[in-house]
């Protein structure tokens, strides 16, 4: 028995430690979609292909979502401007919202561990 991943592209059905571009660029597709009811457009895949690469390799998988997730939250669509695409947020959302993403995942283990419950033997130790 294998375990085979699914393919790149089925980003429903692949773990996010997993993503690569190419599902990030079918996410960015599929979420565009369903939020602006209109096709993803972008200039050049390629270029934001390169983007997203280095943000994954840089922060991983994990943030480079809630990133693009934030950036469609924090975006209203305009007559003129009826769609998102990463090249936008990388340009020009980045540096307001990268950070605050950043900061969110920083702050997340610390509340993490102290959520965890003392067991009995710590509590006699101290």
């Amino acid at each position: 028995m294998t375990n085979r991943k699914p393919p790149a592209k089925d980003w429903r059905n692949r773990e996010q430690a997993d993503w690569t571009v190419a599902s990030f660029q079918q996410y960015l597709k599929d979420t565009h979609e369903e939020r602006y009811g209109i096709a993803y457009t972008t200039r050049s895949y390629g270029l934001e292909g390169r983007w997203l690469k280095t943000l994954i390799t840089e922060h991983g998988a994990e943030v480079v979502r809630k990133f693009i997730d934030a950036c469609f939250a924090e975006y209203r669509p305009t007559p003129q401007y009826p769609g998102l695409n990463f090249a936008f947020m990388f340009t020009y959302q980045r540096g307001r919202i990268l950070p605050r993403v950043l900061a969110e995942m920083a702050r997340q283990p610390r509340a993490q561990a102290a959520a965890v419950p003392i067991t009995e033997e710590e509590i006699g130790w101290l």
